[in-house]
């Protein structure tokens, strides 16, 4: 082996796609840059290829989510035991499944929970209750269980981490930071900018899109949404196209990092406005940290982790998000005031260059594969 580490990562989801930002764009790239073997193993049906120095094997798109969870994760650990990876990184909750016969290879498994499955499952659209309560119960004893037996566990955010001290191992929080290196922090032209704010993410109910589609007719600066993502359903697509409001809206569907950057250029504010569920309440979505490299300000949920985050600095207006009247209130004092929002976005442009970069989580990582392989 040819490089400067002298071992073998191998990056295993069933669910994701191959150009996944954390998986692929952070983590994959990130090490293999530092000249780190890595394997990334999906289930998407679009081939293998290497890509930045990431070799990506591809088993096959799975034809429904029983057979994802049972045929494609037997079909990923045969992959997995092809290749002979001295660590490997599971991304799924479905992966706990093949962790113990991992193990049973004599290899490194850590399992990186993106989020609180635990929680998120209790307010899953797809279950009901007191079903989603059996289910959570079921998920989280097996969690725990599997998790005592693996070699580390990566949390998403410091919460998820914390979680997991109490019976795993060893931990590591990796922050889902926006990746700085190749860009600049240099003044935001506003000259582009439109009456227009800009939500870009999933696109859920719980993520606040009803609200927000709400609080466009309460708007006294007639301004337009630029709405980019994928609907959670064909239900909600529905409604939101049939919203009496949603001719203010431009409609940009799933777009690709340029036409997102379009976005953001033409946007003067952007919105992040989740609900308080459980899951919401302690976490970094990527998207706040998006608005901020793009030198815009955001309107964001009222969430005390979120205030002490952003450390007092003025960024953002905090907002009831299930009031849309406080959204729309929002919105006319960024319009209206289109100088002190461009104050507000270099405010927030330098606090996410001097505390949130994907470089120094890429540091930890590395760190965090050597000492599970020295242990």
């Amino acid at each position: 082996m040819n490089k400067k580490y002298g071992f073998h990562i191998c990056h295993l989801t069933s669910v994701h796609p191959r150009n996944d930002s954390r998986i692929f764009h952070k983590m994959c790239k990130s090490l293999a840059s530092k000249d780190v073997k890595i394997t990334l193993v999906v289930a998407d049906g679009k081939g293998n290829e290497t890509l930045d120095n990431v070799e990506i094997i591809d088993i096959g798109a799975p034809a429904g989510r029983l057979k994802r969870i049972i045929q494609t994760t037997g079909e990923i650990f045969n992959k997995a035991r092809e290749l002979n990876a001295d660590v490997f990184h599971l991304h799924d909750p479905e992966l706990l499944l093949i962790a113990k016969k991992l193990k049973k290879l004599n290899k490194k498994v850590i399992f990186d929970s993106h989020e609180d499955t635990v929680n998120t499952i209790l307010v899953s659209p797809y279950l009901k209750s007191p079903v989603s309560n059996i289910i959570s119960t079921l998920y989280e004893n097996f969690e725990r269980y599997t998790c005592k037996k693996i070699d580390g566990v990566i949390g998403a955010t410091p919460h998820i981490e914390n979680y997991f001290k109490k019976f795993a191992k060893q931990t590591e929080n990796i922050n889902n930071y926006p990746i700085l290196s190749d860009k600049k922090p240099e003044q935001i032209s506003w000259d582009q900018k439109q009456n227009e704010v800009c939500y870009v993410g999933s696109i859920d109910d719980t993520r606040g899109i009803k609200d927000l589609m709400n609080s466009l007719e309460l708007t006294k600066s007639q301004a337009r949404l630029n709405l980019a993502g994928m609907y959670s359903s064909l239900t909600l697509e529905k409604e939101i196209k049939e919203h009496k409001d949603y001719h203010l809206v431009n409609d940009f569907g799933y777009v690709n990092s340029e036409e997102v950057e379009n976005i953001y250029n033409r946007s003067l504010v952007g919105v992040v406005t989740l609900h308080p569920i459980p899951t919401f309440l302690v976490s970094l979505p990527i998207k706040m940290f998006e608005y901020m490299v793009a030198g815009i300000p955001f309107i964001a949920s009222d969430f005390p982790y979120w205030r002490n985050l952003l450390k007092g600095s003025k960024c953002c207006i905090f907002v009831d998000p299930q009031k849309p009247q406080e959204i729309a209130d929002a919105i006319d004092y960024f319009i209206l005031n289109r100088e002190t929002a461009k104050q507000m976005g270099e405010v927030g442009r330098k606090l996410v260059f001097e505390n949130f970069s994907w470089e120094s989580q890429a540091e930890k990582l590395l760190t965090f594969y050597q000492t599970v392989l020295s242990n």
